[in-house]
C-alpha cells in the first residue's frame, strides 16, 4: 500500500485565466486613463485643469492617439487593438474641433438668428454646434477606417426592445420633472413655453453623447476587456468627467457622479443587448429633459 500523497498538479487552465485577467486588468486602467485624459482633462466643458483651456494639449493628445493608432496597425502582436488607440483618437480630436471652431461658429449662427446663449433657443442652436464638431471627426475616422455607422450602434439591431424602453424612460421622468417642478413653486406656463426648445438640446447632446461615450468604444474595445469590461469603463469615465460639470454644487458632485455612473451602466446595456442607440439616446434625452424640467426654470 502507497502511503506517499502524491502532489497535485497545477491546473494549467488557472495560470491561463490569471493571465487573462492580469491582461485585461492593465488594458482597463490603460484605458480609464486615456478616457480621463480626453474626457475630463481635455474637455472645454470646464476649466478645473489647465488643461481645459490649452490647445496644445488637445492638439497633442490627438497626435499621441494617432502615432498609437499606427504603431499598432503595424504591428503583427497587437494589430487587434489598433481600432481601441483609434476610438481614443477620434474622440480626442472632438476637443481640438470644439476649442478652435465652437465659439466663433456658435457666434455667428447666433447673431444670424438673432438669438442669444442665456436663452433657451440659444442653448439649443449652440448644442447643435458643439455635436456637429464633435461628430464630424467622428464619423469622418470610422469612414476612413473603413467601418459602417454600425460600428458606432448607428443600427436598426432590435429597435422595437430599444425604443420602448427609451420611451417608457421618458414618459416617466418627463412626468416626475414636471410633477417636482410643480411643487417647488415653479412657472409651468414656462416651462411648457420652453419645453420644445429643451427637448431639441436634450436630443441633440442625447444623441452626441451616445456615440461619443459609448458607441465609439462599446465594440472597439471588448477585445481588449471584454463586453463587461467596456461597459464598466465607459461607465466610469462617463461619471467621474460629470464631476466637473458646471452646473453642480461642488457638494453634490459625488452624488451626481454616482447617478451618472449609474445611467451610463444603463445605457451601455442597452445599447450591448439591442445592439443600437436609439433607445439610449431616448433615454439620455429623457435624464436630460428632466433636469431641465425639474431645476431649469
Amino acid at each position: 500500500m502507497n502511503l506517499v500523497k502524491s502532489i497535485p498538479k497545477e491546473n494549467p487552465n488557472i495560470g491561463v485565466m490569471q493571465r487573462e485577467w492580469a491582461r485585461r486588468a492593465g488594458f482597463f486602467f490603460l484605458f480609464l486613463i486615456c478616457g480621463l485624459a480626453v474626457f475630463a482633462f481635455g474637455v472645454d466643458y470646464h476649466t478645473l485643469f489647465p488643461t481645459n483651456t490649452s490647445g496644445a494639449f488637445k492638439v497633442g493628445l490627438s497626435v499621441l492617439f494617432l502615432l498609437a493608432t499606427v504603431v499598432l496597425r503595424q504591428s503583427a502582436r497587437w494589430r487587434a487593438y489598433w481600432p481601441a488607440a483609434l476610438a481614443f483618437l477620434a474622440a480626442s480630436l472632438t476637443n481640438v474641433a470644439t476649442w478652435y471652431l465652437a465659439v466663433p461658429l456658435q457666434r455667428w449662427l447666433l447673431d444670424l438668428l438673432q438669438l442669444s446663449s442665456e436663452t433657451p433657443s440659444g442653448l439649443a442652436v449652440a448644442k447643435l454646434v458643439d455635436a456637429g464638431l464633435r461628430l464630424a471627426p467622428i464619423f469622418a475616422l470610422v469612414w476612413l477606417a473603413g467601418d459602417d455607422l454600425g460600428s458606432l450602434y448607428l443600427r436598426k439591431g432590435n429597435l422595437k426592445w430599444s425604443l420602448t424602453i427609451g420611451l417608457l424612460a421618458l414618459a416617466n421622468l418627463v412626468a416626475t420633472a414636471i410633477a417636482v417642478a410643480a411643487n417647488q413653486g415653479g412657472d409651468l406656463a414656462l416651462v411648457f413655453a420652453s419645453l420644445p426648445w429643451w427637448f431639441a438640446y436634450a436630443l441633440i447632446n442625447g444623441f452626441m453623447e451616445e456615440i461619443w461615450y459609448r458607441g465609439l468604444f462599446l465594440k472597439r474595445l471588448q477585445p481588449a476587456i471584454g463586453a463587461a469590461g467596456v461597459i464598466w469603463l465607459t461607465s466610469l469615465v462617463f461619471g467621474l468627467s460629470h464631476l466637473f460639470a458646471t452646473y453642480i454644487e461642488p457638494s453634490g458632485a459625488p452624488v451626481f457622479g454616482i447617478i451618472v455612473f449609474t445611467l451610463g451602466c444603463a445605457w451601455a446595456l442597452l445599447m450591448q443587448k439591442t445592439n443600437t442607440l436609439w433607445g439610449s439616446v431616448v433615454f439620455h434625452l429623457a435624464a436630460d429633459l428632466y433636469w431641465f424640467i425639474a431645476f431649469g426654470f
